[in-house]
């Protein structure tokens, strides 16, 4: 099995998670994503040029770090059950995915490159909203790990392989520690070796 990933990316670093709380072995293809000549060859594995892409041994290339994530559930048994066979449970486990990719993530990552421009060209009116979803979901995630131990729940999921990488760069840009719940889950997961 192949995976195609970049180490600044947050959806490879979900899937390299996933693969090493499972202990599933694969072949790690580092695509640099500011050299033009590795994007373009790339693109001719997978046009759509976006990381991470896994390539089973059968050929059958699978994009989207949840769509992976799936995949390594059902193909690998061993290790955590990163979706949970309760559909209830799997359904909460996968909203958190999907609330960590979309209201946390994108706007991390926006603050993270706006922050790295001279302040001069900054926008202020885009950050001060990625600042405002991230106190959003930071409130949000808060609440829930009030309640359980990981995110999805009781047990380490598919919801903590999102949330953890873009944690470790939101801890930097946009500090969480006055959030109890979330320091306690950050001081927990960090010490999983994975």
């Amino acid at each position: 099995m192949d995976l195609y990933f970049a180490y600044l990316s947050t959806y490879s670093q979900k899937v390299l998670l996933a693969l090493y709380e499972k202990d599933i072995p694969f072949t790690g293809h580092l695509v640099d994503l500011t050299s033009e000549e590795d994007r373009a060859e790339y693109r001719n594995i997978y046009p759509m040029g976006k990381v991470p892409l896994l390539i089973r041994d059968d050929g059958r290339l699978i994009p989207e770090s949840s769509i992976i994530v799936e995949a390594l559930e059902l193909d690998f048994p061993q290790g955590p059950t990163l979706i949970p066979s309760n559909p209830e449970q799997a359904r909460r486990v996968r909203f958190m995915d999907r609330m960590c990719d979309l209201y946390l993530n994108d706007p991390v990552v926006s603050l993270i490159f706006e922050s790295w421009k001279p302040e001069a060209q900054r926008d202020a009116a885009m950050m001060a909203k990625a600042s405002e979803k991230i106190g959003i979901m930071y409130r949000f995630m808060d609440d829930q790990l009030a309640e359980s131990e990981y995110l999805g729940g009781g047990e380490f999921s598919l919801a903590d392989c999102s949330a953890i990488p873009v944690l470790f760069y939101a801890n930097s840009f946009a500090p969480f520690a006055e959030c109890k719940n979330i320091s306690r889950y950050w001081e927990q997961v960090s010490k999983r070796p994975a």
